[in-house]
């Protein structure tokens, strides 16, 4: 049974009728203050369920699905959203969160929580309001006039891959410009904003993008992590990037660089550290190098950092889901404002989602325990339903408890097999091997993508 579900359910339900919450999160004194077709409760509602549909075509259907005559313009629910602030989404994001690890029930490798920190390039609709807050590319050609701007973002989530929940996540701008003075966030800077959503039972994993000496220092006054180095990393720990090296687990004391030492010693953070290095080899021969700051090898043994690092695929498999299953991408609006509402939107969802097949999931680990592999819900069948029945679960007040029996027994109709230990492919070679990755993405775009929406 979904026993945590209608709980959840009426929560975030509840909490979006609160005065309080809507005097923070509305824009302008004289929003949401009188009784609308479109009230802040319900415009929350449907940017959440997010329709791959057209505006009108979703916006017709809610008023059928909730047995109302009255139309709803497209304009309408333009000016509605945006008295809207996209904070709403994010506070959702964030209780969803605390929510699902308030009762201490959730799952951990060797006792700690494994989050995984990634950031992804977000291509956003090309408007003059979204160009003033985040940056566009400029995509040269070699002929002139085809040359043009595309606009971007930076998305950054923290995320426990073990219990699929987005911990923190960020939109933030990308690219530089002479031509005014917004920041431009890297993926160290905001794995850095990351830092204070972790704890010391955390173990956090970051591949060849993220080390550095501040990185580490900073992360180890507050919780543990494990990193992939490129060669070039650590000087002293190049040499077991040598597939026979001798020494495969060694704990070696690093320096920071000069011209950071000055900024350390101002926040009284240490200029040398201890730090652990391990290497693991994969079964296609590939030798990467792990930097951590566990050093115990009781805590963690050699061997467990080769499972440990493969667990960081789950962000790339969330990225995955976010845009290309539920379609971040295809934004339902042309502002700034409307972006970020449908980022945080998304994210809450998916949370939401990971908390309402917890349970089943549980007891799918349990019950499949004698069968060859273990069975979960499968996401394109709980996103989908989940979308249809959002009305149901986060607006209307009647009891839900029938409808979470009808929702558990399709979540079981078809459910999925995680096999375990198959075997990784060769990493591509980007610059040696571009035809081949321009392929699989057209083979990914025309035969294996999939739309969760209404």
């Amino acid at each position: 049974m979904l026993k945590k579900t209608a709980k959840f359910s009426v929560v975030f339900r509840d909490k979006k009728r609160e005065e309080s919450f809507i005097e923070k999160h509305k824009i302008g004194t004289k929003s949401f203050t009188r009784e609308r077709k479109l009230g802040f409760d319900k415009m929350m509602t449907m940017i959440i369920k997010k329709s791959n549909k057209s505006i009108q075509n979703s916006l017709n259907d809610m008023q059928l699905d909730l047995g109302n005559t009255a139309s709803i313009s497209n304009s309408a629910y333009t000016q509605a959203r945006a008295k809207l602030n996209y904070t709403a989404f994010q506070e959702y994001a964030k209780m969803s969160a605390d929510m699902f690890y308030a009762d201490g029930e959730y799952e951990t490798y060797q006792n700690f929580r494994i989050l995984a920190i990634d950031g992804s390039v977000v291509t956003l609709p090309n408007s003059e309001d979204i160009n003033s807050e985040f940056n566009p590319m400029q995509v040269r050609c070699q002929i002139e006039e085809f040359k043009k701007e595309v606009s971007q973002a930076r998305a950054s989530v923290l995320f426990d891959v073990l219990n699929t929940i987005a911990v923190d996540a960020s939109l933030t701008n990308k690219n530089k410009s002479e031509e005014n003075s917004l920041v431009a966030y890297d993926e160290r800077i905001l794995a850095l904003e990351h830092l204070k959503h972790c704890n010391k039972d955390d173990l956090v994993v970051m591949d060849r993008g993220y080390p550095s000496y501040e990185l580490f220092v900073k992360y180890a006054l507050t919780t543990n992590f494990v990193v992939r180095l490129k060669k070039t990393s650590f000087i002293k720990a190049k040499f077991l990037f040598a597939r026979h090296s001798e020494k495969k687990d060694v704990i070696l004391e690093i320096n920071a660089p000069k011209y950071l030492k000055e900024s350390l010693r101002q926040e009284n953070l240490a200029t040398k550290m201890k730090v652990r290095f391990v290497q693991v080899i994969l079964e296609n021969g590939t030798v990467e190098v792990l930097a951590t700051n566990v050093l115990d090898s009781n805590r963690l043994k050699t061997s467990d950092f080769k499972e440990l690092y493969a667990k960081r695929w789950g962000i790339e498999t969330y990225y995955d889901l976010i845009k290309n299953r539920l379609n971040l991408e295809n934004f339902t609006g042309l502002t700034a404002l409307a972006v970020k509402q449908d980022f945080y939107a998304t994210v809450f969802l998916t949370n939401y989602e990971a908390m309402v097949t917890y349970d089943l999931n549980e007891e799918l680990r349990k019950t499949s325990q004698e069968n060859k592999y273990v069975q979960k819900v499968n996401k394109a069948v709980s996103f989908n339903l989940i979308k249809h029945k959002v009305f149901d679960l986060l607006y209307n007040d009647e009891p839900i408890d029938k409808m979470l029996k009808q929702m558990e027994k399709l979540f079981l109709t078809n459910t999925i097999v995680m096999r375990p230990n198959r075997p990784s492919k060769p990493r591509l070679d980007k610059d040696a091997q571009k035809s081949t990755i321009a392929t699989n993405s057209i083979h990914h775009l025309k035969r294996k993508k999939k739309n969760v929406g209404n």
